[in-house]
């Protein structure tokens, strides 16, 4: 499925990074970086900082979070995080409690991001270089982290600085195409993704298979789609970083830390064979074996694992889990041929319908209340169909083909059909594409389904060619008092507070 998947998500492709790895000069600088020091205290602990430019490169910045116990004379672990959407905060807040807790440097990259131009070998080479220079960093303990595209980005770095990076917690995607999984794999992998993710089949099959090859990793599962993994999972992430490290020596034993996780790790697996939940249980005790073995006496979970190995429950759970996967395969199979055969011109009305169809039946069944296997597979196909349309339509906005970028974003309301954004979306296409009336009816939509940008609706560009439609001007006048009437309620309801 990897393969399939990487083809249609150009979104979390890492195109745009071969050069870190064809590039020895750039590799060699990273290298280099990690031998520097000299830090002084310049940065403020405990609280998070939203942007530190580089000395050299102003341009180039990072969100840095100190521990309260931070002090350049002592070095701290470190954990490099990168967002696709160069967020560099939002892993930073996601791993503040954690840092705090464990005394990690946590550095959110500002610049690194999904896309074709983006220079990631410049972008990483400042980060290291700059924060190398200015923190008290334990080289030994050097971590990093990403979620989607910025997963592959932390995966890449590691694969280029083989040995230099302790371990990798890789969320909601797996490795980039450079990076192939092996028994020595240099560092510890741990793979997260929300239960809902449109990558979780990916990232389960990844850790499956270091796990058959006897890496060093673990794999956990949240309830959530596409999104950065809870403050909790974070905490849980580095917790487990902080156990491999005591294996691999590189941070002192603490017995009083194996202690409190082992006993944290066994109240999870008795709380689930409570609830009868074999096939968790055998998970768990399977895990909580590998992860502390060689610092406590997990013979006794070893053996769960064994005696449970051949039962039925966890037998049909792995059964489940293969036809969870195939199904999925099947229904993107199935979505992406349907799109092919729309290419074809005598067959794109018949397919249109048939599509529309098969989305919707998808949408019905993503909305179950129930938290069956079957709603999770929806739920994750539409999210990767999603991200698909929407690369294909921005790609399609920029080869100015704006009849098919409309028909594009109208496939995509098929699977959000309530999104005021995608219909403006609509109708900006359609206004290029001079299709007026379109254009006006997908205007009319955005504004009913809750569309309040009155600036946006007045000044863009691209609705130049609806400007003097009576139908445009009566919407500029609908929306004009929508806003009014709802900043009105606002004030008199504040009124009434005080």
């Amino acid at each position: 499925m990897g393969d399939f998947r990487a083809n249609k998500h150009p979104m979390i492709r890492l195109d745009f990074a071969n050069s870190l790895l064809r590039s020895p000069a750039a590799c060699l600088f990273l290298l280099l970086a990690f031998t520097c020091s000299g830090a002084a205290q310049e940065f403020a602990t405990g609280q998070i900082i939203e942007k530190v430019a580089a000395r050299k490169d102003e341009k180039q910045s990072y969100a840095l979070y100190l521990p309260a116990s931070y002090t350049p004379a002592k070095r701290f672990p470190i954990i490099y995080a990168f967002d696709p959407g160069a967020r560099g905060v939002l892993p930073v807040e996601r791993f503040r409690e954690a840092a705090e807790k464990y005394s990690y440097i946590v550095v959110g990259s500002n610049n690194s991001r999904n896309g074709p131009e983006v220079k990631l070998s410049e972008i990483i080479s400042a980060l290291l270089e700059d924060t190398q220079a200015r923190l008290a960093i334990d080289t030994n303990r050097v971590y990093t982290t990403g979620f989607s595209g910025g997963a592959r980005v932390a995966g890449l770095i590691a694969f280029s600085l083989k040995g230099q990076i302790a371990g990798v917690i890789g969320c909601g995607a797996g490795f980039p195409s450079q990076g192939k999984p092996t028994k020595d794999l240099p560092f510890a992998y741990y793979g997260i993704a929300g239960s809902d993710d449109f990558n979780l089949t990916e990232v389960r099959q990844l850790t499956r298979t270091l796990g058959s090859l006897g890496a060093t990793v673990h794999f956990a599962v949240f309830e959530g789609d596409h999104v950065w993994p809870p403050a909790a999972f974070c905490t849980e992430a580095i917790e487990w970083m902080e156990l491999q490290a005591m294996k691999s020596r590189r941070r002192e034993r603490d017995d009083k830390l194996i202690a409190e996780l082992l006993i944290q790790q066994s109240e999870r697996l008795r709380a689930d064979e409570a609830a009868k939940k074999t096939f968790d249980v055998y998970l768990k005790a399977d895990a909580l074996a590998k992860d502390f073995q060689g610092l406590a006496n997990v013979a006794e979970f070893a053996a769960r694992a064994e005696q449970l190995k051949n039962a039925k429950e966890v037998k049909e759970g792995f059964r489940q889990e293969k036809a969870g996967e195939q199904l999925e395969q099947k229904t993107l199979q199935e979505f992406y041929g349907l799109r092919e055969r729309m290419k074809t011109e005598e067959l794109r009305t018949a397919v249109l319908g048939e599509l529309r169809s098969f989305l919707t039946g998808l949408r019905k069944d993503s909305e179950s209340i129930a938290p069956t296997g079957k709603r999770s597979i929806a739920r994750r196909a539409l999210a990767s169909f999603w991200v698909s349309l929407m690369e294909e339509s921005a790609q399609l906005r920029f080869q100015k083909k704006h009849s098919e970028t409309a028909a594009t974003l109208t496939l995509a309301a098929e699977i959000r059909p309530d999104n005021p954004q995608l219909f403006f979306g609509i109708a900006r296409a359609q206004a290029l594409a001079r299709n007026r009336k379109d254009a006006l009816e997908a205007l009319k939509k955005a504004v009913e389904k809750g569309f309040t940008n009155l600036d946006e609706l007045k000044t863009n560009a691209d609705l130049e060619t609806v400007r003097g439609e009576a139908a445009y001007k009566q919407l500029i006048e609908t929306l004009s008092k929508k806003n009014a009437n709802a900043s009105g309620a606002s004030n008199s309801g504040g009124s009434h507070e005080q």
